[in-house]
């Protein structure tokens, strides 16, 4: 049982490192910081692409496609308007929306962002009673999740459809729920093959392609030989396989990698003589069972900002009133420096030295506030976050600890 699954192991790292020596794994919005976000990433692409004056040049041949391709009921004629990042004050913020004289294509973004109380409800009442135009809501997210409950409001999922009752009357919302991962792949994947002689529109769609499929897991595929080996297993050997499985997506288990991550990054930071244990934030230091406990408060019902701020608390003994932090804390890690208020310092000076960094002025348990850059995705066990989980051999988390230590040493010159 053993030697398969070694051999499952091997077949899987085998598949991890051709990808790796095709380029596979090389994407210049990943490199860039901002592949995970809706607001400065996908929202602006599917606008772009779906805009048919977008600079693509095109026309409304993306947009075509898109209402083709989904057999969505919106016509394609006189002026069409095309925004993104729209905020109205009853309604809130919707991501995209495409318009027609008649019509509405509400399109809600979702890559690692919770649901907000009755978003769905009031973007449907928005085109009725404002835009007063037949609304058409798309929920779209990595995988294709179902809005929560209270994102729906009002809303009634009955029998597939969905429903919202206005003046007594029970009426048809027509609402879908898209995913990346099949939906808009296979979308861009189909359109991309008209664009054989625009090589630049062409590599940029594989670009995009290629990130969607990173985040959604769908890179690395399991290949016909790893496929046969499970396929040929004996009950004990599924069984044994079963159980890795289960081990691995427990949150006890997760809790315990997180701890030894944090274990791992206080000693390295410590041993360099320059810094100690801060005796304040006591509520935020990690623990086994903190650590345990935070994956157990992942889900929607348990919105991101309830969910517990843990991790290492280390201040310079060169400055006592600088303090590091590397926590886990709503979907991601986060590494950053809070100041005391007797510090010459300030966050803005901060902020103006590290400007890929975000100021928060109060923080979750950290009333001073903070300066500090987010890895990605912790909550999802992927990304960044994912790869500098594993203490051991972990050439990625080692040189992530000197950078770090490099910037605090730039910093404490201050």
């Amino acid at each position: 049982m053993n030697s398969k699954i070694s051999q499952i192991i091997q077949s899987t790292l085998n598949i991890l490192e051709e990808n790796n020596s095709h380029g596979n794994n090389f994407n210049l919005l990943k490199i860039c910081g901002v592949s995970n976000s809706e607001v400065f990433t996908h929202t602006p692409i599917l606008k772009e692409l779906l805009d048919p004056e977008g600079t693509h040049g095109q026309k409304d041949l993306f947009l075509k496609s898109f209402v083709e391709f989904f057999k969505l009921d919106f016509k394609i004629r006189g002026n069409i308007k095309t925004k993104k990042e729209q905020r109205f004050n009853d309604y809130g913020q919707i991501d995209l929306m495409i318009e027609n004289e008649e019509q509405i294509i509400i399109l809600e973004n979702k890559i690692y962002a919770v649901d907000q109380s009755k978003q769905l409800q009031r973007y449907f009442n928005f085109c009725k009673n404002y835009a007063k135009k037949q609304p058409l809501l798309i929920y779209l997210t990595l995988f294709g999740n179902e809005p929560s409950f209270s994102s729906l409001g009002n809303i009634k999922k009955v029998d597939n459809k969905y429903l919202i009752q206005t003046n007594n009357e029970l009426i048809n919302i027509n609402l879908r729920c898209l995913s990346y991962k099949i939906d808009i792949i296979s979308w861009l994947e189909d359109i991309k093959s008209q664009f054989n002689h625009l090589t630049n529109l062409q590599s940029a769609l594989n670009q995009y392609i290629n990130l969607l499929r990173i985040l959604t897991n769908e890179l690395v595929t399991v290949n016909k030989e790893l496929k046969n080996i499970l396929l040929e297993m004996t009950p004990n050997e599924l069984q044994a396989i079963k159980q890795i499985s289960n081990q691995f997506n427990s949150s006890n288990y997760r809790g315990d990698l997180l701890f030894k991550l944090f274990a791992y990054f206080e000693h390295k930071f410590i041993e360099t003589g320059n810094y100690e244990i801060s005796p304040e934030f006591q509520d935020i230091h990690y623990t086994f069972k903190n650590c345990q406990q935070w994956f157990k408060q992942l889900s929607n019902i348990n919105p991101e900002s309830k969910r517990n701020v843990i991790g290492c608390v280390l201040r310079s003994k060169k400055n006592l009133h600088v303090t590091f932090l590397f926590v886990a804390a709503k979907d991601n890690l986060h590494y950053g420096i809070t100041l005391s208020e007797e510090c010459h310092l300030n966050l803005n000076d901060l902020e103006h030295l590290l400007p890929t960094w975000g100021q928060a002025k109060q923080w979750k348990k950290i009333p001073e506030g903070l300066i500090s850059k987010g890895i990605e995705n912790l909550r999802n066990f992927s990304g960044d976050a994912f790869k500098l989980l594993a203490v051991k051999d972990n050439n990625f988390l080692d040189n992530f600890i000197k950078d770090r230590l490099q910037e605090m040493d730039i910093i404490l010159k201050l």
